[in-house]
């Protein structure tokens, strides 16, 4: 697989710092993870689609109702940290 690991360890260094930043930031902060995701990776790649998926549906949250659950936040990680291990 050719993705770079760094988005996706960058990613988890914004997820586990953005629970902090307003709304409007973490959403600025996440937007190029999930865009190089969709760029860089195969589709049927399952792993990836499951971290692009988690990470936009929290995206989604946050713009929406200008927050997430804890759930949505940890789906979100969790499903980053199997893609990073996986392009790793």
């Amino acid at each position: 697989m050719s993705v770079n690991k760094q988005p996706a360890s960058h990613t988890l260094r914004i997820l586990h710092g953005a629970r902090s930043l307003p709304p409007a930031e973490a959403v600025a902060a996440l937007r190029p993870f999930i865009e190089s995701i969709r760029e860089e990776t195969s589709q049927g790649d399952r792993i990836a689609d499951a971290a692009s998926a988690a990470v936009s549906e929290l995206v989604r949250s946050l713009e929406a109702n200008h927050g997430a659950t804890d759930d949505l936040w940890q789906d979100a990680i969790n499903a980053t940290l199997s893609y990073a291990n996986e392009v790793g």
